[in-house]
Order: C-alpha cells, then structure tokens, then sequence
C-alpha cells in the first residue's frame, strides 16, 4: 500500500522524518490497508500538491469500484465533491444539501482546483 501513495522508498523513516503531506499518505495507506468496509477521509488531499491529491483521489475512488467499500470523503473542496455519488452539505450543524454533486458528477481526472 505504500507504494500505492508513492512513499516506498520512504518505508523505514520514522513519523517525524516524513513531510506533513508524506504522513497524510501514510494514514491514508494504513486506513486503505486494514480492509475495513467504509473509509473516512477527512480533507485526504489538504497537505498535498495538486498531482499528489489526484493520485490519493484516484485511489480513494478504485476503493469503492467492487461495491464493497464506502469512502466518505469531507472536504471544504467543492471540486473534490464533483467526484461523488452523494454530497451532503453541511453548515452550522445542519445539513443544507443532500444529493448528487451540483453540476454533473466528474471522474477524478476531470477534477481541476
């Protein structure tokens, strides 16, 4: 899984040797890695650069291509929201929204911010 968030070469370092984007793709990898039904991923592209947070999108997204894994992604991004099957919009502690991306729902590669 590591090698999935591009950090493989970077396997033996310890926490406070990584980047705060390179300990970003390592919660990411260990969350993916524990198999577990549904992933939450709060802001997974915040500490990253634009091709980096593609590539952790496009990862995110394979998780859920079987059907048997939900990754419920928040983000202040509403491109990233693109990306969804369902947003629900959330202000103040109430939800505002809930339903398809406004537009039309984009792949990852689509995604521009």
């Amino acid at each position: 899984m590591l090698k999935r968030v591009g950090l493989a070469d970077r396997a033996t370092h310890f926490p406070a040797q990584l980047s705060g984007g390179e300990q970003q793709r390592v919660a990411i990898a260990r969350a993916l890695a524990t198999g577990n039904p549904v992933v939450l991923a709060d802001e997974p592209t915040g500490e990253l650069d634009y091709q980096t947070g593609i590539e952790i999108l496009r990862l995110l997204d394979e998780q859920t291509s079987g059907g048997e894994r939900a990754v419920l992604v928040v983000t202040h991004n509403r491109e990233i929201s693109r990306m969804a099957n369902r947003v629900i919009e959330i202000s103040g502690g109430t939800v505002i929204s809930d339903g398809p991306p406004t537009g039309c729902r984009r792949r990852v590669d689509e995604l521009r911010w």
